[in-house]
């Protein structure tokens, strides 16, 4: 490293060091949650496979296959490997990502922002309440995000080997990850190519073609192979999540274009919203003969492009943790608008505060119980661990047993699977007709409208505890 640039990468670090040392806080007290929602399946389910049989098969069951590389369950397992099975070791397996994520995004904000702002602006992109929820779990969106910022950064830096290293490990880590860097060929193929003449455009696509052609040829190969033995590539008819996969009609693409609208607003974004259109409206003219709001604006659209057709065509691909990259385009658009177009430093700050205020509101969102939230997109779920083990312990001393009390995703599953212990013991799944217990909170979106009414008509709440708008409940059929 040259000293010129220690002389520019020591003093960031000494201005992130803040957001470092709250990133490694937060990290440490979350560090004994157990597993939630889809991280049981992406992150326990499938570290525990690969520990268990000490890394000697490759292919998960059925029952566990995503059908997806599975690179983040296996370096969850090394991760066991080296440093012990435990909750904290996997929390902390995270941090690395985390704190590459505030790297990134400073350096994002770093190419568009002025210096004064580019702290205060840092506040507002990572106060994203999708981000900060992740960003507890022991969940593969978190590498996800510090590659696709890694792999947008190199690009927009010209530095194409750290760009093929990028989508290279988005094509690891999912199918989504596949999506994103197929966003960031589109943005390098919109404002890199040139047209002076045919040749020299070939040239140009052959260049992009080794970069990229890695990743692809990785995730083509796995799927070949995953196929040749499976005989099926992303899902199969008895999946567990099979009916996600279902495609919709045309009434249904119009409804889950709803739904992705809802997500982008969702959680405090609206504030962004509201921010990017009235500044868009009271500064048109400047806005939009601006080169680098335009460019952000692209770049904001094509993420949002190609995450968003698997959104659309599938009946239940729409949690918002899928939309997250586009999400963080739109904050760095709203934020460049805000800074940069906005005129007067004072209501710049002003409006900046409130974009952070309003985001952090989004982490105090909840819904009625009739309506389905994203419960892992905002931190409003934290109350819900010490909740459990409330709830728990509640049981215990009722020697009620657990294998007498239904429940539904993400707690009918094996416990081992959500604390890392070695208990086997797993709820049943919750059948309304015949269930006699039925352990429910709020959290649990598996429950239907209808179930919910005839909870409420035919069983009796034997014990509730709540937090911050979480409650738990155990019922018992009125007989």
């Amino acid at each position: 490293m040259s000293s010129a640039h220690k002389e520019r990468i020591i003093p960031a670090l000494v201005r992130l060091m803040p957001f470092f040392l709250l990133a490694i806080l937060s990290t440490w007290l979350v560090s004994g949650n157990i597993f939630f929602w889809d991280t049981v399946q992406l992150g326990a389910k499938h570290a525990t496979f690969f520990y268990d049989n000490n890394f000697s098969v490759w292919m998960l069951p059925d029952d566990a296959d995503s059908g997806h590389i599975p690179a983040f369950g296996i370096y969850l397992a090394l991760c066991w490997s080296i440093f012990g099975k435990s909750l904290a070791v996997s929390h902390f397996a995270m941090l690395p990502f985390i704190l590459g994520i505030i790297w990134q995004s400073y350096l994002l904000i770093q190419k568009f922002i002025s210096p004064e702002f580019r702290l205060p602006a840092l506040v507002v992109f990572l106060a994203d309440p999708t981000l900060l929820a992740q960003s507890t779990l022991v969940s593969p969106d978190i590498p996800l995000i510090f590659l696709f910022l890694t792999g947008l950064n190199a690009l927009l830096s010209g530095k194409k080997y750290l760009v093929m290293t990028a989508v290279f490990g988005l094509a690891l880590v999912s199918m989504r990850g596949m999506m994103a860097a197929f966003a960031l060929l589109l943005i390098d193929l919109v404002y890199s190519l040139t047209f002076t003449d045919l040749k020299q455009l070939l040239v140009q696509l052959i260049k992009k073609a080794l970069i990229y052609s890695p990743a692809l040829l990785v995730f083509v190969a796995y799927n070949l192979y995953h196929y040749r033995v499976k005989g099926w590539i992303g899902y199969h008819e008895d999946s567990p999540w099979a009916e996600c996969f279902q495609r919709v009609g045309i009434g249904g693409v119009f409804y889950n274009t709803g739904i992705l609208a809802w997500r982008m607003l969702d959680f405090g974004r609206v504030f962004l919203w509201g921010a990017s259109l009235l500044i868009i409206w009271a500064y048109c003219k400047k806005s939009f003969a601006n080169r680098i709001a335009r460019q952000l604006l692209v770049i904001f659209i094509l993420t949002l492009a190609s995450l968003s057709v698997s959104f659309l065509l599938y009946k239940n691909l729409s949690g918002h943790r899928y939309l997250l990259p586009a999400i963080l385009m739109f904050s760095m658009f709203t934020i460049y608008l805000v800074t940069e177009i906005l005129t007067g430093n004072k209501i710049k700050y002003i409006l900046l505060t409130i974009l952070t205020l309003g985001l952090l509101s989004g982490n105090l969102w909840i819904y009625p119980r009739h309506i389905a939230q994203g419960w892992d997109a905002s931190l409003a779920h934290l109350p819900y661990y010490g909740l459990r083990e409330k709830i728990m312990q509640h049981l215990a001393g009722q020697e009620i047993e657990v294998s007498d009390v239904a429940s539904v995703f993400p707690n009918n599953m094996e416990f081992r699977y959500l604390d890392l212990s070695d208990n086997r013991q797993q709820h049943p799944t919750l059948d309304i007709n015949t269930s006699q217990y039925i352990l429910y909170s709020n959290v649990f979106n598996d429950v239907s409208d209808e179930e919910l009414v005839i909870l409420d008509r035919d069983f009796l709440i034997l014990k509730e505890v709540k937090k911050a708008g979480i409650y738990f409940r155990i019922y018992h059929r009125n007989k």
